[in-house]
């Protein structure tokens, strides 16, 4: 608001406020302050380029407060010869003498009052195959003078969604429809707006409602085949191949020339998939460790998923006897001792070891005894068991580590009859 003249210092009326009324296009909003009620208030409306008086108002109704400090309205409708921006001038008195004489107290806004109306668009949820939407409705004009409302046509309206944006005139009846695509995952609302136009200076901007927008991603997939599942310690996975699908209403469709990639074959090794689908990458490193072939896909359409996928590779971990010996400590019983290695990456824990007897050291082995777990003695993990054993034979140790260590057999001893 504009401050207030010399004059209106020097009495005890003060103007608050005054300007048009934001929700009203025809209706003046006047806010005073003085010691006793206030009477004959008048408004004049003078024009900002020419300084002649346009309008002079002094009809007015007491909204809100009281006769001493209270907010005014003009009680009709304001008529103007034109569109513009008018400065407003104050006289008034109070009931105890007070006069008022103010003058550039404020501005009134004689506009157009716009207003998107019927906004409506095609659909709030995207797809794969419905990839944008369409909105539509009407801009209306609320005329100061008559308040009547009628069609804007030819006006421009602006659509905006997210990053996405275009520009439509509306029809002689104020119609207008716009289509957007859905590009990203940021992209939740759209909205249709009347923004300032130079053309029409005192048109008001409005607005539609935001209207959401549901992005439902379709289904992805990769099958990670490598040539095969288990290789031992330092064995390496010759090939792999991975096959990228998607979920078509037809069903599970390939994806053609799209690059996947995976940190399983070196630094972010990348490879395209063919008319398959299908990507096939190259051999390990020497594995030391069971280890995961990771494969990915970042997708490059919104409306289709990422997928990844894995497969776990076993590394069979080595163990070997390093020693085994049998001799018989009495006429029932041998005693039996030796080191296992793990010269892999890993050492189980417990190790127990197998004592097993054949008479003839050709086979029908079987199992008398067992050293519940191999311990570090310095040379390599240690066992020692007193088996039962009377007659005479062949023994030997057996380590059972499947799937993740590698079975080991001692050297077959034999042990005379006592």
């Amino acid at each position: 608001m504009a401050g207030t003249t010399a004059a209106e210092a020097d009495t005890g009326i003060t103007v608050v406020e005054a300007h048009n009324d934001w929700t009203n296009n025809s209706k003046l909003v006047l806010t005073l302050d003085a010691p006793t009620a206030v009477k004959d208030l008048k408004v004049s409306l003078r024009s900002v380029d020419t300084q002649e008086t346009v309008a002079t108002l002094t009809d007015f109704d007491l909204v809100s407060g009281t006769a001493e400090n209270g907010t005014w309205t003009n009680h009709r409708r304001v008529q103007l010869p034109d569109l513009g921006s008018y400065r407003i001038d104050v006289s008034a008195a109070d009931e105890g003498g007070d006069v008022l004489d103010a003058r550039s107290v404020g501005y009134f806004s004689y506009a157009v009052q716009t207003n998107l109306k019927d906004v409506r668009v095609d659909r709030t949820r995207v797809d794969y195959d419905h990839r944008s939407v369409t909105i539509h409705g009407h801009l209306m004009g609320q005329w100061p003078g008559s308040g009547a409302v009628t069609p804007m046509g030819g006006f421009p309206v602006g659509v905006t969604s997210y990053m996405e944006y275009t520009d439509v005139t509306t029809a002689e009846d104020g119609s207008f429809s716009a289509t957007l695509p859905v590009t990203s995952d940021y992209q939740n609302s759209i909205q249709a707006m009347f923004s300032y136009d130079p053309n029409h200076i005192f048109y008001n901007q409005s607005s539609s409602k935001s209207f959401p927008i549901t992005l439902k991603k379709t289904a992805t997939k990769i099958v990670v085949k490598p040539s095969t599942g288990k290789v031992p310690f330092q064995g390496v996975v010759d090939s792999t191949s991975a096959t990228l699908l998607w979920d078509s209403p037809t069903g599970w469709q390939p994806l053609v020339g799209k690059t996947i990639g995976s940190n399983a074959f070196g630094d972010n090794s990348q490879r395209t998939t063919d008319a398959t689908g299908t990507a096939f990458f190259p051999a390990t490193q020497p594995l030391w460790s069971n280890f995961s072939i990771d494969v990915g896909w970042p997708s490059d359409d919104v409306f289709l998923a990422d997928a990844s996928a894995s497969r776990e590779i076993l590394v069979v971990q080595p163990a070997a006897f390093e020693s085994f010996s049998a001799t018989r400590s009495d006429a029932g019983s041998v005693a039996v001792s030796g080191d296992l290695s793990f010269d892999g990456n890993w050492t189980p824990a417990p190790i127990p070891v197998d004592i097993q007897f054949s008479a003839t050291g050709k086979g029908n082995w079987t199992t008398v005894a067992t050293a519940s777990s191999a311990n570090w003695d310095g040379w390599g993990y240690g066992f020692a068991e007193t088996a039962p054993g009377t007659g005479a034979g062949y023994w030997r140790a057996r380590f059972t580590g499947a799937p993740q260590y590698e079975n080991a057999v001692s050297p077959v001893v034999f042990v005379a009859a006592p």
